[in-house]
């Protein structure tokens, strides 16, 4: 199984709106993919429904998986807000390490 468990799409840092993301995945022989847009405590209900409903709508072509990726909160809200995400449908969660070059 060729999979690519993490994206992003224009509801983050991404180019590509999630459906066009979804089939250059398939194009390129994924079985599966993540959507996994950068999410906090203020966008996490809009990020979470519209991934969802991108998941829905592209189904027929490859497993979509419902994801957030928990970025700049601060670690004793990070459960809330992955609680949050869950209840909003989100499948898959991580959380945004901190690099040298971005301090999260």
């Amino acid at each position: 199984m060729r999979a690519d468990l993490h994206t992003h799409s224009i509801y983050s840092d991404g180019e590509l709106i999630p459906a066009e993301l979804v089939r250059r995945a398939m194009v390129l022989g994924h079985d599966a993919i993540a959507i996994t847009d950068h999410v906090d405590m203020s966008n996490v209900e809009w990020v979470v429904t519209n991934v969802v409903k991108a998941a829905d709508l592209c189904e027929d072509y490859i497993r979509v998986i419902p994801g957030v990726e928990i970025t700049h909160v601060p670690p004793c809200k990070i459960a809330r807000v992955a609680e949050q995400a869950r209840k909003y449908g989100a499948e898959w969660i991580v959380v945004h390490g901190e690099t040298v070059t971005e301090p999260v």
